[in-house]
């Protein structure tokens, strides 16, 4: 069985700082063709599909300038 690449992306995604106790509640909606993707990767990968999407909003907050180092969220070593 051939090992499954985990993008290097994931383990330099921002983590939940110490003083934050838990993540904000947030409904997606996606098309069920991006669903069954993620899904799909996912499972692939053991890596949850939340964590994915957290990756994806923070990498779009970056595109867009958006300064998440001020934040209570911080990055993981």
């Amino acid at each position: 069985m051939r090992p499954i690449e985990i993008p290097r992306s994931i383990h330099q995604m921002p983590l939940m700082g110490a003083s934050t106790t838990r993540l904000e509640p947030m409904l997606v909606r996606l098309p069920p063709e991006l669903a069954a993707r993620l899904r799909r990767l996912a499972r692939a990968t053991r890596i949850r599909q939340s964590d994915y999407l957290r990756e994806a909003v923070s990498d779009l907050l970056m595109k867009y300038g958006e300064d998440t180092a001020g934040s209570d969220v911080a990055s993981s070593p």
